[in-house]
């Protein structure tokens, strides 16, 4: 879906829907730095997709970051903190709106966004909502959502290649931060690919998730390892702090985590080259997962990038909640 030509006078005004997490994070990145998206592919093929995607995108200015989120404000999602989503926005220096989804007797949570994006239009002169949604994992939510609405859905990363994604991730000097792995994607099933072929069907509904209670992962319709902290007790691991700078913090494996434990080895480490090759790839051929944890598998924020005015400082410990392994963040704040 290409993008509408932009008004004259100048470009038209996005809204990007945030969670702080890798994909979101992605698409933002490329509306504000395109070169950079073109410079990250190494082939022609690569090329000739990023030079489509990008398109789709061209014309927009961002104007507003927009985080959905359950009624009441105040329950906090395991994977993707809102304190911690709120101190990316400072430190991109956009505007950030909190939105808040709700179902009544007389209406859906597909109401209650779709009412919302609705509101952009009409409040904040938006006429587009970017998201960072690969695959559909919630029955076209996002798109049923914006349907009438007067808002044009952009998704750049749609059906992408993952090893494309993540060069895009790295291109941009991201550093994402593994905040929650779901413990039952990382287990040998009928469903996993015996020797590294295509990533496993996605989970039977009734996943935990944000909003809709769908299985797997959208950054909108929304996430699966969503809702309160909960109490679950913490876990073996002593918890740690991510600076957000290249070559701080550390992996699961200099944690000594046991080399068959892909939760050890992915909880509260950095997504870099080093974990992709030796752990998440490994991953993929001995579960089928998806590498760049599409169907849930796992989650990230990004605690620094290119265009971050200072990293993020979070400190954190583990806990274990049912199928989820989660860090609850404790201290946030942006390193001056």
């Amino acid at each position: 879906m290409g993008a509408a030509p932009a008004e004259a006078g100048g470009s038209r005004k996005a809204a990007v829907s945030f969670t702080g997490g890798k994909d979101s994070m992605t698409v933002l990145h490329m509306m504000l730095a395109p070169e950079v998206a073109l410079s990250a592919v190494s082939n022609d093929a690569w090329r000739d997709d990023m030079r489509e995607r990008l398109a789709q995108v061209a014309g927009y200015e961002v104007t507003l970051l927009v985080t959905f989120l359950p009624a009441g404000g105040k329950q906090s999602f395991k994977a993707h903190p809102l304190e911690v989503v709120q101190l990316q926005a400072r430190a991109l220096g956009l505007p950030h709106l909190l939105m808040e989804i709700e179902s009544t007797p007389t209406s859906t949570f597909l109401d209650s966004y779709a009412a919302n994006i609705r509101r952009l239009r009409e409040e904040y002169d938006v006429t587009a909502l970017a998201t960072g949604d690969i695959l559909d994992v919630c029955s076209s939510f996002m798109p049923r959502a914006a349907a009438g609405t007067g808002v044009e859905l952009l998704r750049p990363l749609w059906g992408i290649d993952r090893a494309a994604l993540l060069e895009l991730v790295w291109a941009y000097d991201m550093s994402p931060l593994i905040t929650c792995v779901n413990t039952t994607r990382f287990v040998v099933t009928a469903a996993a690919a015996p020797s590294g072929g295509a990533a496993a069907a996605p989970p039977a509904a009734g996943v935990a998730s944000n909003v809709e209670g769908d299985a797997g992962k959208s950054e909108d319709g929304e996430v699966a390892c969503a809702g309160g902290q909960g109490s679950a007790a913490a876990g073996d691991d002593g918890g740690g702090t991510a600076a957000g700078q290249e070559g701080e913090g550390h992996t699961g494996a200099e944690r000594g985590a046991g080399a068959g434990d892909a939760t050890a080895l992915l909880l509260g480490s950095r997504l870099d080259r080093r974990l992709y090759n030796e752990v998440l790839l490994t991953a993929k051929k001995l579960y089928g997962v998806d590498e760049a944890g599409e169907w849930g598998e796992y989650h990230t924020m990004v605690t620094g990038s290119r265009l971050f005015t200072a990293p993020l400082r979070l400190s954190y410990e583990p806990r274990q909640e049912g199928d989820y392994a989660f860090l609850v963040v404790s201290e946030a704040d942006l390193v001056q």
